[in-house]
């Protein structure tokens, strides 16, 4: 819930910080004068929208451990990569640590839990092939950037 909450904290700050920063232009263009009210919501846009995506990594790979925790009836995988490995690395996933790289291509990895599918997006690694970027699509945020990275070397 709380996820859900941040998520949509962090899409409304995007375009709020849009729209305050179009509204400062029109403000000095047109009439020359600041008005507080703007520069006020815009500086707690400013403050609030990343606060929001800093939380959310860690808020989505704690449901990611607490949801793989349970009975796994299947893995779908659109590539040829060891499905074993790659559960018990999403499993003890943990803070990413970046090394100047980007991700590569994205594909979908599916896990089937007794409650639910769980659809995730990886993406390998630009510099290392053992190491997987990973995606969550369900919320805004982790679907366009990523909750954690996943090495399947033992």
């Amino acid at each position: 819930m709380i996820i859900t909450i941040l998520d949509y904290i962090f899409m409304i700050g995007a375009v709020g910080i849009l729209i305050s920063i179009v509204s400062f232009i029109f403000m000095m263009i047109f009439v020359k004068r600041l008005n507080p009210y703007i520069i006020l919501v815009m500086i707690s846009v400013l403050i609030v929208t990343p606060l929001a995506g800093t939380f959310i990594p860690s808020l989505v790979r704690s449901e990611l451990h607490e949801k793989l925790g349970g009975e796994i009836i299947s893995v779908v995988s659109q590539r040829g990569v060891d499905k074993a490995k790659v559960l018990q690395s999403l499993k003890d996933m943990s803070s990413p640590k970046y090394n100047n790289t980007h991700s590569l291509e994205r594909f979908m990895f599916k896990v089937k839990t007794a409650e639910e599918e769980i659809y995730l997006e990886l993406a390998k690694d630009s510099n290392d092939n053992e190491v997987y970027w990973v995606y969550y699509p369900k919320y805004y945020y982790s679907g366009i950037n990523d909750v954690g990275k996943i090495k399947l070397s033992n």
